[in-house]
């Protein structure tokens, strides 16, 4: 039967598995020993035209959400709330719609308390875009993070995670991805070049069963072609500003905004 986060309970199983899985990568991949990117390919000139990799590529939308309202839609949403066994604290009270965008909020306090929701649909290939922006100042410890997670929580690494775009440096200047399983921690990862994520722009991925591909503003920055790697169960996608303790004392307050988050096939 397919699990959906309506309790306490059950939504701190959830946060759990996607939050261990991203703190596993945080801590393999810190700054004193970050492995070479797997040739980053620097983002063109955007066409005139678009900088959506859905408009440029013909992608057919099958749902999404233009966050229009005045809150979250939770017939589309799971939201996390609650603590888990991991000590990562999550409130739906950080995640606020207004004016047509979604702004994920991490507490300026040790709990680092933050936003983290889960697209209840899932399907096997497809294709997303997340249109979005990350405002300074921002803590080391706070991560804007967009990834397809296995509809199968318990069933980690091998239901697989594909961590499209995952923002740790504070200054907001590149970000990262990672492509977890199926069964291992030790995938691999692109670091994309210079780019200043302050501004609004489009993380796009489109997977498939012979290669994941990665996107920003409508280029291509980075390819998975190993098939041992590529997921093949159902996924969903999550949008969460990831907390884990970079130092001493709290964190300061970090936010991240989404504009639109939309699914295609």
């Amino acid at each position: 039967m397919k699990r959906r986060v309506i309790l306490l309970a059950l939504c701190a199983v959830l946060v759990v598995g996607v939050v261990v899985a991203v703190t596993l990568t945080a801590r393999r991949f810190s700054d004193d020993g970050e492995p070479a990117a797997q040739g980053a390919v620097t983002p063109a000139e955007t066409p005139a035209a678009s900088t959506e990799a859905a408009v440029l590529n013909g992608w057919q939308k099958v749902g999404g959400d233009e966050f229009d309202g005045s809150k979250l839609d939770t017939k589309n949403w799971d939201v996390y709330d609650g603590d888990n066994s991991v000590k990562e604290s999550w409130s739906k009270k950080q995640c606020a719609v207004s004016g047509g965008v979604l702004t994920m909020t991490g507490l300026g306090s040790e709990s680092g308390t933050t936003c983290g929701l889960a697209w209840k649909s899932d399907q096997t290939f497809g294709r997303w875009e997340v249109r979005a922006r990350m405002p300074l100042p921002a803590d080391a410890g706070y991560a804007p993070t967009f990834l397809l997670w296995g509809s199968d929580d318990a069933n980690f690494p091998d239901a697989g995670e594909i961590d499209f775009s995952e923002t740790w440096n504070p200054a907001r200047q590149f970000t990262e991805s990672w492509l977890h399983g199926p069964g291992n921690l030790k995938g691999p990862y692109f670091k994309s070049n210079p780019v200043d994520l302050t501004q609004w722009h489009n993380f796009g991925v489109d997977w498939q069963a012979d290669k994941i591909t990665l996107y920003l503003d409508g280029q291509v920055w980075g390819v998975y072609s190993d098939p041992k790697y590529i997921p093949r169960t159902p996924m969903h996608l999550v949008l969460q500003l990831t907390y884990m303790t970079k130092h001493a004392g709290a964190p300061q307050q970090t936010s991240a905004q989404v504009d639109w988050a939309r699914v295609y096939r």
